[in-house]
């Protein structure tokens, strides 16, 4: 009995986290389509705002900085993932000349 109690415990407390992470953003239907938007929205909005992204204008190697500093301090991105978030954010939020 005790187990089964154990087992519906954990059940309840993993269900919702894993539909919270399959849910979109309302926030990130405001952000401009383009190759990357999808990989920043699944990866990025776990822990930001899109306001983190207005609010800079960086060009696209800052951005790959950026993402790199969030992956030491823990972020589980490849080297793709990264490449296509730096692409994104350097060509929809980078400095305009």
């Amino acid at each position: 009995m005790l187990k089964f109690a154990a087992a519906a415990l954990a059940s309840a407390l993993l269900v919702p986290s894993a539909f919270a992470q399959q849910k979109k953003p309302a926030a990130a239907v405001g952000f401009p389509d383009a190759p990357g938007k999808e990989v920043l929205v699944s990866k990025c909005f776990q822990c930001h705002s899109p306001n983190m992204w207005m609010d800079q204008r960086q060009d696209r190697r800052a951005w790959e900085s950026t993402l790199y500093r969030m992956v030491g301090r823990g972020a589980l991105w490849t080297e793709d993932e990264v490449r296509q978030m730096a692409d994104y954010l350097g060509n929809v939020y980078g400095r305009k000349q």
